[in-house]
């Protein structure tokens, strides 16, 4: 419920951040705020590097909104929704980025090969840190638009007809698109690692 009236909320706002009023875009912002930043710890859990945390990256959404509100014209699709769209490539650059600074993908393999029978040990907290990147990784290999509605019906517990609503879209479609979504990455985990 929160995020439909956050929707609401911030339809009524737009108009008057996209005019420049300060006001409005700080309201914007606080009630922004939570939810991108819900949305990124979801999204960068299994990214295991110092410069790469939800806080910076949320902090890079709202950056970027502040911008995009000035220039910002309902087309048809909810503000929610367009900030869903801003944290998702911003969420996208910051993994590319962590994967390219961090620990060469041979030498976390190795660590994961040296694995002891030990539940809550490093090797296991490395294996744990493995497979969440890779279902990252396949994650990433999903258009936006799904990444968007898996988040909120598996991570955010939306239903079906919530999601539409944020999305501007049917719940009929929400389920077509998650469907197609899982049936996806069963497909590309039945294929081996995403690369």
């Amino acid at each position: 419920m929160i995020e439909l009236d956050a929707r609401a909320e911030l339809e009524r706002l737009a108009p008057h951040a996209a005019k420049g009023d300060e006001d409005a875009v700080e309201e914007v912002l606080r009630i922004a705020h939570p939810l991108v930043h819900r949305y990124c710890s979801s999204r960068l859990e299994s990214v295991d590097h110092p410069h790469t945390t939800a806080d910076d990256v949320t902090q890079d959404v709202c950056l970027a909104l502040m911008s995009a509100l000035r220039t910002y014209e309902n087309q048809g699709k909810s503000l929610l929704s367009f900030i869903f769209g801003i944290a998702a490539h911003k969420v996208s650059d910051a993994r590319r980025r962590a994967t390219r600074l961090s620990v060469p993908q041979t030498a976390r393999a190795a660590a994961a090969h040296h694995v002891v029978d030990v539940e809550d040990g490093p090797e296991h907290h490395i294996l744990r840190g493995e497979l969440r990147g890779e279902m990252g990784q396949l994650v990433e290999t999903l258009p936006v638009r799904h990444q968007q509605i898996l988040f909120m019906r598996v991570i955010v517990g939306m239903s079906a007809e919530q999601t539409a609503r944020v999305l501007d879209t049917t719940p009929g479609a929400v389920r077509v698109a998650q469907h197609r979504a899982l049936s996806h990455l069963r497909a590309r985990i039945g294929r081996g690692p995403a690369r």
